[in-house]
């Protein structure tokens, strides 16, 4: 009998197959490569943009009904009452990773719009401005998560909240990649936008948190120069 088990045990290993990488993971060589994405900087820019797309939606769709229009047209990612509850999960994935400086010139060294840390325990220092957020509805990126709302979980596309650069038009991911970003919206951006946020640092950053963060990448020789928003 325990031969019988070891043989099932040993028959399920060798036909098992190895984990396969994910396709859609940010890498050194893929980082750069342009992907249709949405930014966001604020709710009413947000419900602005999607009661216009979900106004000419209606339109290709009646069109569509009355076969006047041959192709099926696709709803928008995100609709006008998703604005409110995803720019509130935007700002809430930025204050849990927003690096926190000790000084003003500190932060402002890194080539980013600053402001003093909203957080009690962190008065008198300074932290990037928010500079909205990026999300990613489209092709095979999509991630969600589960945001509390008016007192119901909502399913929400995971944000990707970027700082404020210094640079008028222009916003720097928590990982060091600085974007031109030119309008809100349907976007093309660069895969990098995804990437997770990297842990907020413990007590007060070092000077040049965000710039070597850039320098590092995604293993261990991408250097980010990509734009976005066109």
């Amino acid at each position: 009998m325990a031969a019988v088990v070891a043989l099932l045990v040993s028959s399920c290993g060798s036909n098992s197959s190895p984990p396969q990488p994910n396709p859609n993971a940010v890498t050194d060589q893929n980082a750069n490569d342009e992907v249709p994405a949405v930014f966001y900087k604020t709710t009413e820019e947000c419900e602005a943009d999607t009661q216009k797309q979900q106004a000419e939606y209606e339109v290709l769709n009646s069109a569509f009904a009355a076969g006047t229009l041959t192709t099926e047209p696709t709803a928008p990612p995100i609709k006008p009452a998703d604005c409110e509850p995803q720019m509130l999960a935007a700002q809430q994935n930025y204050q849990q990773h927003a690096p926190v400086y000790a000084s003003l010139a500190d932060c402002q060294a890194e080539g980013l719009e600053c402001q003093p840390s909203p957080n009690a325990q962190n008065t008198g220092y300074y932290q990037p401005r928010f500079g909205g957020s990026y999300f990613h509805p489209f092709g095979g990126i999509p991630s969600f998560i589960f945001f509390n709302y008016g007192g119901s979980q909502r399913r929400l596309y995971q944000p990707s909240a970027v700082y404020q650069s210094a640079t008028p038009g222009q916003v720097v991911t928590p990982n060091g990649q600085v974007v031109t970003n030119r309008k809100a919206g349907v976007v093309n951006a660069p895969r990098y936008t995804a990437a997770p946020a990297p842990a907020r640092p413990q007590g007060t950053a070092a000077r040049g948190t965000i710039k070597g963060r850039g320098s590092q990448g995604f293993g261990s020789t991408y250097k980010g120069t990509g734009r976005g928003g066109k």
